[in-house]
């Protein structure tokens, strides 16, 4: 499994039995990368974790509901648009498998006889080029265009 930061960046591969959040503090990301990103205007940006992920310095989850109280309407309503917008991040993943079918094989995959993780790396690098010219779902529902290919190659 892998960790996307964002376009440019595939930190792993990680074993996929090892659980999302041994791998979040395996890669360094919350410690050593996300205290390096900031939005326009200073902002540290947040990332929204599943119920894998334990709530720590930058990481937000789903209200919950507590033995004294009840969530309001507004947790309610801020859980279920949340979910919506994790929906979509999984868009990604099903893009590349769409493009590159075996990779989602694993019976063709031998650990230690294939290099599985270059295959996936290889077929994100290929996935997020036909982003470039095609553009993606994600990109439409957040009405977000892709870079070009001279953007997202680095090439001026």
């Amino acid at each position: 499994m892998y960790i996307i930061i964002n376009s440019n960046s595939l930190l792993g591969p990680y074993e996929g039995t090892l659980g999302d959040w041994s791998m979040y503090n395996i890669s360094g990301f919350g410690s050593d990368i996300w205290p390096t990103i900031q939005l326009p205007g200073g902002e540290q940006p947040l990332v929204y974790g599943d119920p894998a992920y334990f709530l720590g310095p930058g990481i937000i989850g789903a209200y919950r509901n507590h033995r004294n109280r009840d969530m309001t309407s507004a947790e309610r309503q801020f859980n279920k648009h949340m979910s919506r917008q994790r929906m979509s991040i999984e868009w990604g993943f099903g893009k590349a498998l769409m493009q590159w079918g075996f990779i989602g094989h694993k019976l063709n995959f031998k650990v230690g006889l294939s290099p599985v993780g270059a295959y996936y790396a290889v077929c994100i690098l290929l996935t997020n080029v036909h982003t470039c010219y095609y553009g993606s779902a994600t990109g439409v529902k957040f009405n977000c265009a892709p870079p070009s290919i001279y953007e997202y190659l680095h090439f001026e």
